[in-house]
């Protein structure tokens, strides 16, 4: 396998659903409890700084504060005694300036928007930083193929929302500050270690974190929400497989014309990567750029002009030219000639250009000052979701390559998921840690996750070649599901988390 494995995405589906559960042998069943009610806040301790609990959540960001708000949303678990540990901070000052965007966005499909509104966190983001759009057009650039979206095809108003990163956090913090010290919040705590007696399934004991100001939690269930070099996983000792795509993604917020309604995301396939445009409202988009790791660090150091030039031909030019450009850049990032003529000159040679045939995207005006940045690629899938008290979400469960923008909504279904899990535990009398009760978490959750990473994986692989019976194949796919209506409008509804 790349960077030293062989695993295929593929291979996760051929492996029996059951390697994905936690063994529920009787051996491994605890005991039940009498009613949900039963919670631990008033334990006592020795130290103020100690702290036993029915749940900590070890990771603060969109989607362990979401399950924590989920849970303090939902009357039957309101009762539980919560502990949320962030390692940074998670009530650091939005300081938002109006006109100005962050280069780190999410797309919302509209079933996470409805989590999120559950929740009370939804109207807590500013309507100016929850921009819609309702189309979506997908195209080739080796061939002619292209696939275009439309929500009104499946009686939806929006298609999902683009929402800057910090946004929707600060409206996620700002709704945990409403709950009036529900949950319990350690801020700015970093996780020594993890310890208790463990087995093959799990905790064979309560849990207990050890954080670095030498404060402990003991927990009945533990959550790994702490991203992809989860900690939580590790003392689970549960295993992640994928690979490393060699690729960065490049972000960067980008002033467009401004005559036209900016409603529509774009993505053009080339065979370094996918480049993508999300709408943040009229005149102003985001970035999403996949390239090989070397060409984003030379392009994020290009002169503004020169990349907004570059970007424009990759939307537009035959993508001979944008390998041509990609040559003539320096490894410190400085153009070997005039880009503005060069792409000028490409423009004229493709006079043949139908924009009946392929889709154009707004103009790029201007990159904003010191909003690019680079970021690696990866896919990972955790061997199991759950063991005994122990339970993953988010990055720590899953990482996905960004091509199809379902890296959050996946996690936002998994803090979805587990709330109703537990909530479902508390209803029927049963120990919210142990392994019957997260079984039907793991369950919902992993057969849409793996089909989602599956298929972004096939995705990039197949768009990743300038092969020309492969390009041939392609377009010619996008083309004729481009008029199967049926079959565009399934897609749409899964997209927009009928997962």
């Amino acid at each position: 396998m790349r960077c030293g494995m062989h695993l295929k995405v593929g291979s996760w589906r051929r492996l029996p659903l059951r390697t994905f559960l936690l063994d529920s042998s009787p051996k491994s069943a605890g005991r039940r409890i009498k009613s949900h009610s039963r919670s631990l806040a008033t334990v006592s301790h020795a130290s103020r700084h100690d702290e036993t609990c029915d749940l900590c959540i070890v990771g603060g960001g969109i989607v362990g504060t979401a399950l924590a708000c989920g849970l303090a949303a939902t009357p039957t678990a309101s009762s539980l005694k919560i502990t949320l540990i962030e390692a940074g901070d998670l009530y650091k000052p939005l300081n938002a300036v109006a006109g100005v965007h962050s280069n780190r966005v999410v797309s919302l499909t509209p079933t996470s928007a409805e989590f999120l509104r559950k929740i009370n966190a939804w109207d807590r983001i500013d309507p100016e930083r929850k921009a819609p759009y309702q189309k979506m057009k997908v195209w080739d650039a080796i061939g002619h193929g292209h696939i275009s979206f439309d929500a009104t095809a499946i009686d939806s108003p929006d298609l999902a929302y683009i929402v800057e990163n910090s946004h929707l956090q600060a409206a996620l913090a700002d709704r945990l500050r409403s709950l009036d010290g529900a949950i319990s919040v350690r801020n700015r705590a970093k996780v020594a270690s993890i310890t208790g007696a463990t087995d093959s399934n799990g905790a064979t004991e309560w849990p207990t974190v050890h954080l670095e100001d030498g404060s402990i939690i003991r927990t009945r269930l533990l959550v790994g929400a702490d991203g992809a070099n989860s900690k939580v996983r590790t003392f689970a000792n549960i295993d992640s497989q994928g690979w490393d795509y060699k690729q960065s993604g490049l972000v960067a917020t980008l002033d467009v014309e401004g005559e036209v309604d900016n409603d529509t995301a774009w993505q053009r396939f080339l065979p370094s990567g996918p480049v993508a445009l999300l709408p943040l409202g009229r005149g102003k988009s985001s970035l999403v750029w996949s390239l090989p790791p070397d060409m984003a660090k030379r392009l994020t150091s290009l002169p503004p002009s020169d990349f907004v030039q570059i970007l424009n031909a990759a939307f537009s030019s035959p993508y001979q030219d944008v390998e041509f450009l990609f040559s003539q850049i320096s490894p410190e990032g400085k153009p070997q000639v005039d880009f503005t003529e060069e792409v000028a000159w490409g423009r004229g040679r493709a006079a043949e250009y139908d924009p009946q045939l392929t889709p154009v995207p707004p103009t790029v005006l201007n990159v904003r000052d010191g909003s690019r940045a680079c970021f690696p690629l990866r896919i990972r899938n955790s061997e199991r979701y759950i063991k005994n008290r122990i339970a993953l979400i988010g990055d720590a469960a899953h990482t996905i390559h960004p091509l199809a923008g379902q890296g959050l909504n996946l996690g936002l279904a998994d803090s979805e998921s587990l709330t109703k899990a537990i909530t479902h535990a508390l209803r029927t009398g049963q120990d919210i840690g142990n392994i019957h009760a997260l079984e039907p978490y793991a369950r919902d959750r992993i057969v849409p996750t793996l089909a989602m990473l599956g298929g972004v994986d096939a995705l990039w692989h197949l768009f990743g070649t300038d092969n020309a019976i492969v390009s041939w194949v392609r377009s010619s796919g996008l083309n004729m599901f481009d008029k199967l209506s049926g079959v565009k409008n399934m897609i749409m509804r899964f997209a927009q988390g009928a997962f």
